[in-house]
């Protein structure tokens, strides 16, 4: 799988940019500001219809858009990428009300049909390396979910619909126990329960699956850290685990995810009628795959706590090459890998180590850097090297 072509209006710094990728991929040269990163947002939002930058669609709206035509400010990507069957078309709308401050009203396109954000996710699929990610091992737990929800729901759409579903339930739930904490209602309270019992049947379903699919899924990338980890250190081993709130019990030998979701349901129901009393005092659901974790370990311990801070840096470069090898091993498309000023993040030793391990795969590389230098490496030599500056590329760095 490759980007063929990107096109951009009114998009953050780019009033419009129209630009033909190499298969091979693209070395991206620009200061801070100048829209390298925004570039790697584009493909990023054409990827999984979210920005990685920020929650609030507005933000990436270039300001100006929208005054020449006197409409109302608007942002458009587009993209074309090749798969191993066919061309696809993507594309991405934002429109913003008049004032241009509050609602924002997205729409997406493949093909030139309509679609569905949950449709749109997938068709292209990324491995996004940025400067954050190192922190991945000692951040917050919801930005390792995060991570691992983008990863799966790339490979599996049921996925995906199950994890909206959820979230959409547990707000509702939520909503009702924060009623019942107001107003001090028993967690014995017959008619309090039977109001709850709906909710709880849906998240149940909903739950379920999205733990059983975790559980497959970093179980799997876990086995090809600890591959990609022994050609990168010494003497240690890498891995993931994944922390639930619920109690999983032993793997079964199940031969597919909707066969484990059948059995962690089961499971889930039984401790949320453990936890009841806690949750009417609460005001809030205490279980569910909205709590849980994915641990980094070391040689079986912690690595977030044991770990060197070089080794913790390893670890997350051998989680996103595994996040690749994943993706190709379950659709069969290699993903195009993004790496957005990350080589500046990382010291010579493990910006060597991850460049020799992505020349070894044949995927496209879109490579971003506030200098050329960086970018001179042997695995990335052959790519085109473009510069960007004030919303604007050329393959000059004097324009």
């Amino acid at each position: 799988m490759y980007l063929a072509h990107l096109h951009l209006e009114e998009f953050r710094s780019y009033a419009t940019l129209d630009l033909d990728i190499d298969p091979r991929g693209v070395r991206i040269v620009g200061q801070n500001g100048s829209g390298k990163t925004s570039f790697i947002e584009a493909v990023v939002m054409l990827a999984t219809t979210r920005s990685s930058r920020t929650s609030a669609d507005r933000e990436v709206v270039r300001w100006e858009s929208g005054e020449l035509f006197g409409v109302a400010p608007y942002a458009r990507l587009e993209a074309e990428v090749q798969t191993q069957e066919r061309r696809h078309q993507v594309t991405v709308a934002i429109e913003l009300d008049r004032d241009g401050r509050q609602t924002a009203r997205k729409t997406f396109t493949i093909d030139g049909q309509t679609s569905r954000a949950q449709d749109v996710i997938g068709t292209i699929k990324i491995v996004l390396f940025s400067p954050e990610d190192v922190q991945l091992v000692t951040g917050a737990p919801s930005e390792r979910r995060r991570l691992i929800d983008m990863l799966i729901s790339q490979i599996d759409r049921q996925y995906l619909r199950a994890l909206s579903r959820y979230g959409r339930i547990l707000q509702q739930r939520n909503g009702l126990l924060k009623r019942f904490a107001k107003e001090r209602v028993y967690h014995g309270s017959l008619p309090a329960i039977a109001e709850l019992a709906f909710w709880d049947d849906q998240l149940i379903e909903s739950g379920a699956y999205v733990v059983a699919s975790r559980q497959r899924m970093i179980g799997r990338l876990s086995e090809l850290m600890v591959a990609r980890s022994s050609t990168l250190i010494r003497d240690a081993v890498i891995g993931l685990t994944y922390q639930s709130k619920l109690e999983l019990g032993p793997t079964s030998d199940t031969p597919n995810v909707a066969s484990r979701a059948q059995e962690l349901a089961v499971r889930f129901q039984m401790q949320l009628a453990e936890v009841r009393a806690e949750e009417f005092r609460r005001g809030l659901t205490v279980i569910g795959p909205h709590r849980d974790d994915v641990v980094f370990g070391i040689n079986e311990r912690d690595l977030a706590t044991y770990g060197s801070r070089g080794q913790q840096r390893l670890g997350v470069v051998a989680l996103k090459l595994s996040e690749g090898d994943l993706i190709a091993e379950a659709t069969g498309e290699m993903p195009i890998l993004l790496l957005d000023d990350v080589l500046s993040e990382l010291d010579a030793s493990h910006r060597e180590l991850l460049l020799e391990a992505v020349a070894t795969t044949d995927r496209q590389l879109l490579v971003t850097s506030t200098e050329a230098d960086p970018l001179d490496h042997p695995a990335l030599a052959d790519l085109p090297l473009v510069y960007v500056k004030d919303g604007a590329i050329s393959s000059s760095s004097n324009s």
